[in-house]
């Protein structure tokens, strides 16, 4: 995996979000802290639209949210750990407990939108997700992310 795009710098555990809008202002105030970027609101609001448009939320307790919108300075993927698990309309009807969010900028956005393709097929591996829900060792957590080729 590309550093600048994910490392373990870019890991949240998320102990407060008890919604999905909680969780969209914890990650868009993450990916904002961490200089992906602009605008908190923007952001946040970008997801909100992204997911009125379709569910995010893949399935056994996993959603991929995203937005591209003008507040996204680069691309950037950032896993979440949800201490409450969140109710969030998933495929599968099950809460979500663990979110890749990714950052998509307007410009170049194709090549970053074959990330969210890439995460989705790694998804499918047992092995991968079952060490993405149950890992909590930052390192240990970015190995295993480390196997998505991008």
């Amino acid at each position: 995996m590309n550093q600048e795009i994910f490392n373990n710098t870019h890991i949240l555990y998320d102990n407060e979000s008890k919604t999905q809008e909680e969780a969209f202002q914890s990650i868009a105030t993450f990916a904002h802290e961490k200089g992906f970027v602009t605008d908190v609101e923007t952001f946040f609001i970008g997801l909100k639209e992204r997911e009125e448009e379709a569910t995010t939320g893949f399935k056994d307790g996993i959603a991929i949210p995203h937005s591209k919108n003008k507040s996204v300075i680069k691309p950037g993927m950032f896993l979440v750990k949800f201490k409450h698990a969140i109710a969030w309309n998933a495929l599968d009807g099950k809460d979500v407990s663990v979110a890749f969010a990714l950052t998509i900028p307007e410009e170049g956005a194709a090549e970053h939108l074959k990330l969210l393709s890439l995460i989705a097929r790694k998804l499918i591996d047992n092995s991968f997700r079952e060490g993405i829900l149950n890992e909590n060792d930052p390192d240990k957590l970015t190995e295993i992310i480390d196997q998505i080729s991008f």
